[in-house]
């Protein structure tokens, strides 16, 4: 349908052929008939003449954002949507599709930034981040900007990739027309006044009196470029009935790894292989009683949160974070508890020290070694609010119809000497029940789909639990019927306990709609094997299938990650006879090529 679109041939820019093609490229005959009539009924209207008064604006923001988990993304379109709204237009961006070298036409832009890692910027923003470091970036005293970052304070280098592009920004001269705002994980509430004072910024700084701002709604000629989000958000979550919850690892696994089956059965949830769905869970109500009552504060003690009055108990339970702490929870607690002696151990540590300290304890760790007494809304004023979590949907629509499958990980840490547990894992796992509801919202990923080219080859890499999206991806090829090449490699620790869905993985090989498998069983010999060791074993069969244009997918933990990537590295060099830089230089053109793409955490 819009396959010959071009920008030489229609009213489009580049921006919006691809918004275009992103929402309608795929539908069927079907489809696309009855959505021309639709459009013929609504665009019946005249166009304006030339020259007439319109409801939008000409472009004076540009918004550039750079994510990886879709976050940013959010953020930026809701704020094109109301610079829209306002009869402003606006131009959206994403920063690997952005060319740096326009960065000096512009005026103003807005930069929404995450942060990946150890305060690593997005893949998108590598382009960009050395542009701005090279010789060829140009003084940039025409451009007025403000920078939004988005991080979680329970990493050292908090919202660090926002930090450097804004430093990078003001060393070229150009000028902030705002405060940088760093977002912690509950990043809502921030986000949202920060794009009212943008909004409001454009309203009294960028629009003239000869450009039509009406804040009126579009008129039937008026067909907004701006992509609409399902009803169900993160601040909105839909109410979804868990219908399976099994365990998929062996009795006498280490692991405890668990399939579910969650009924999305609601129009406005539809999600592509590749994307994620964000939980809602609930903390240990036993947990709770038990840092209450070593706090001795009583659970029914009336305390406020986001202005409503409730129990301490609900508020701990449903609203506030207890099984990851920040370097301020952990100062607060002691500040707020008169602590002196967790307070002066706690500062005594250096930046690894400390993050360690946070990574390996939860607030009933910190209640149970540093005893305190403080009242209910002291405890909830020093506490984070409670973020959901993230996981990598293990299936696609087209096989499973209105279902999402997770493959979900029950998170256990002893460091401290007594057992804890994640908070969104224990509950789906063991909290949950067939028939029972959890608040689920739709993350769209769209850096990790398959490759628009059907006969792109694809190497998925995974260990543990990352193996959830490839799943998706091999049940989307069975069902599309493709002839794409694709080749699984998977690490866990034992073969006989922990290979995930390994019948279908098996079929699939069986079939022939899965080229190749490759495992490393990390403890079945005495010398520990990971998927990075596949990688270097396998280093001519992959640089063979690079060389044939294959996508490189990498999904489990920061550090497998990072290690796929050095083990990449090596590979190319070895079998190209190239330096290590050279190599290291090919595998970033890889990365901006969007041909190694990642979902690690």
């Amino acid at each position: 349908m819009l396959s010959t679109l071009r920008i030489e041939n229609s009213p489009f820019n580049e921006q919006q052929l691809k918004q275009l093609q992103s929402s309608i490229g795929d539908l069927n005959p079907a489809q696309s008939q009855w959505l021309s009539g639709y459009l013929a009924g609504r665009l019946a209207d005249p166009l304006p003449a030339p020259g007439a008064e319109q409801i939008l604006s000409e472009a004076s923001l540009t918004i550039i954002y750079a994510t990886e988990t879709g976050n940013a993304e959010g953020i930026a379109k809701r704020m094109a949507a109301g610079l829209e709204h306002q009869g402003t237009r606006s131009e959206l961006h994403a920063m690997g599709d952005f060319r740096p070298t326009a960065l000096r036409k512009l005026k103003n832009v807005v930069f929404i930034i995450s942060t990946h890692g150890e305060g690593d910027p997005p893949d998108e923003a590598l382009d960009l981040f050395e542009y701005l470091d090279s010789e060829r970036a140009p003084a940039l005293p025409e451009l007025n900007y403000r920078v939004l970052a988005l991080g979680d304070q329970s990493y050292t280098k908090f919202c660090e990739a926002g930090r450097q592009l804004d430093e990078k920004l003001q060393n070229l001269g150009a000028r902030s027309f705002g405060e940088r705002v760093e977002c912690d994980v509950d990043y809502e509430s921030d986000a949202n006044e920060y794009t009212e004072e943008v909004l409001q910024y454009v309203k009294e700084n960028l629009d003239t009196d000869n450009q039509a701002v009406e804040a009126s709604a579009p008129g039937p000629s008026h067909l907004s470029l701006v992509p609409t989000e399902s009803r169900w958000t993160r601040a909105q979550p839909f109410g979804a009935e868990v219908g399976q919850v099994q365990k998929i690892t062996g009795t006498d696994s280490d692991k405890d790894i668990y399939h579910l089956e969650i009924l999305l059965d609601d129009p406005d949830m539809l999600y592509e292989a590749g994307d994620s769905l964000g939980v809602w869970a609930s903390n240990d109500p036993q947990l709770v009683d038990s840092i209450l009552i070593a706090l001795q504060i009583g659970p029914s003690e009336i305390v406020n949160f986001n202005d409503e009055d409730m129990t301490v108990s609900h508020a701990v339970t449903e609203h506030l974070e207890i099984t990851r702490l920040s370097m301020d929870t952990v100062l607060a607690y002691a500040q707020a508890g008169h602590q002196g002696q967790l307070e002066a151990h706690f500062s005594g540590l250096d930046a690894e020290q400390q993050k360690a300290f946070i990574e390996q304890r939860q607030l009933a760790d910190l209640v149970e070694a540093y005893p305190v007494q403080i009242p209910g809304q002291t405890l909830v004023e020093i506490l984070r609010p409670l973020a959901p979590r993230s996981y990598s949907i293990a299936s696609s629509q087209k096989a499973v119809a209105e279902e999402a499958h997770l493959t979900v990980a029950t998170l256990n840490s002893n460091a401290t000497g007594t057992i804890r547990q994640g908070v969104a894992s224990s509950f789906l796992n063991q909290r949950l029940k067939p028939g029972e509801s959890v608040r689920v919202f739709l993350e769209p990923n769209r850096r990790f789909r398959l490759p628009e080219d059907t006969q792109a080859p694809i190497i998925m890499i995974a260990a543990g639990t990352g193996i959830a999206p490839f799943r998706a991806f091999m049940q989307e090829l069975e069902e599309s019927r493709s002839d794409r090449d694709s080749w699984l490699i998977f690490g866990n620790p034992h073969l006989r306990t922990d290979f995930l869905y390994q019948r279908e993985w098996l079929r699939w090989r069986d079939t022939g709609l899965l080229n190749r498998i490759d495992t490393a069983w990390s403890r079945d010999q005495a010398e520990k094997r990971y998927v990075q060791d596949v990688v270097k074993e396998q280093a001519a069969l992959i640089d063979e299938w690079l060389q044939r244009g294959a996508h490189i997918y990498l999904c489990g933990s920061l550090q497998m990650g990072q290690a796929v990537l050095d083990a990449l590295s090596e590979a190319l060099s070895v079998q190209r006879e190239i330096e290590p830089e050279k190599a290291a230089t090919l595998l970033t053109q890889l990365r901006r090529d969007k041909r190694i793409k990642k979902d690690l955490y």
